[in-house]
Formats: C-alpha cells, structure tokens, sequence
C-alpha cells in the first residue's frame, strides 16, 4: 500500500521535473508559486473557505482549506490577504489518514524524503524535526498543544520550501492525522518564521 502511495504521489507531484531549481517547478495539483489562484478556484470559494484558525488575525496573509481535485483530499492554499490576484505564497497537498501512527508516519515521511532528495539534487535538505504545535491568542483550535508534527524541509536555491510533513493529530481535536506536501515562497516562509 505504501509503495502505490508514493507511487502515485511521485508521478502526479513531480511531473516532468529533473533538477529543478526553482519553486515554481512543484506543483500540487497544477498550481504553482505565483500562479493566481483564480485560476483554479473563484473569488467566492477562497473567501468562504478562508479558515481563521490558520489566518493569523489576517494581518498580512490568509489561507483558504479546499477540497482536492484531484489525488489530495485538501488543498490549503495561502496568499497576501489585500491581494486581488490571489497569488499563491504558499500551497499544500493534504492527505488524510485514520490513527496514524509515529512509526508508520516516519516510514512514509523517509520515503518522501529519499524520493524528493533524488528528484531536486539542487535543494539542501534539513534534518527531520518533531514538535509539539503550540496554541496562541491568533492559533487556537485544534492548536491544543498536544499534537505532534514530523517534518523535513526541502530549500531551493531561489530560497522557496517544499516540506513533507506529519500531524498527528490530538483525539480531543477529532480530526484526521494527515500526511503533506507543502511548497512555500521566500516571502511566505520569512512570514510563517516571523510568528
């Protein structure tokens, strides 16, 4: 089951990629860095599907949490909050799994991992990370503080990100533990830092 996972996540992620050096060589789902994200979605259903739990008190930056077209069940896709265009900073593939566990996820999270090294040979690859995410007065629900987080970040020479990551989720929150691809620009990661 895990080999046809990332299977299909290889073929439909990294399409026609071969040392790609910028940010804008991933997409998830056909969009890109830079890409209006009016191309893929109407004004009505960014707006709507804003989620303030993730919009951090929309001073600079809002993301919209969308079902998937395609191969993720969410897309969460993140852009200036006073931009007309809806230029995507920031776009993640969300798939969602039932009681994921830390053993499985770091498997899967490995295999990501050598699959996305060998396809970007030009980005520097950092060290695998789990934390515990935090609640503040902007990031409260489901920012319990009892979730956990494994991730490893892929920077491209323009300073772009890819991070594939792991939630697993805190049960009191009663949502699905999840398994990302998330691509972000310079602009949007020096934000996300920040705060």
């Amino acid at each position: 089951m895990r080999k046809i996972f990332f299977l299909i996540f290889l073929i439909l992620t990294f399409q026609n990629l071969s040392l790609a050096d910028d940010i804008r060589d991933f997409q998830i789902e056909g969009m890109t860095i830079g890409d209006s994200a009016l191309d893929y979605f109407s004004e009505a259903q960014l707006e709507d599907s804003e989620q303030g739990w993730h919009n951090y008190n929309y001073n600079e930056y809002s993301t919209s949490l969308l079902p998937g077209k395609e191969m993720y069940h969410w897309l969460q896709i993140s852009y200036k909050s006073e931009d007309k265009n809806f230029t995507i900073e920031g776009v993640a593939g969300v798939f969602e799994k039932r009681n994921y566990d830390d053993r499985e996820c770091n498997k899967d999270l490995d295999a990501a991992a050598l699959d996305t090294s060998e396809l970007f040979k030009n980005t520097k690859q950092g060290r695998k990370e789990s934390y515990k995410n935090v609640t503040s007065a902007s990031r409260k629900y489901p920012f319990t503080g009892k979730s956990t987080i494994t991730n490893i970040s892929f920077n491209f020479m323009d300073k772009g990100s890819i991070v594939l990551a792991c939630h697993i989720m805190d049960k009191t929150t009663k949502k699905n533990d999840s398994f990302r691809i998330d691509v972000r620009s310079y602009a949007f990661l020096n934000y996300l830092r920040k705060i």
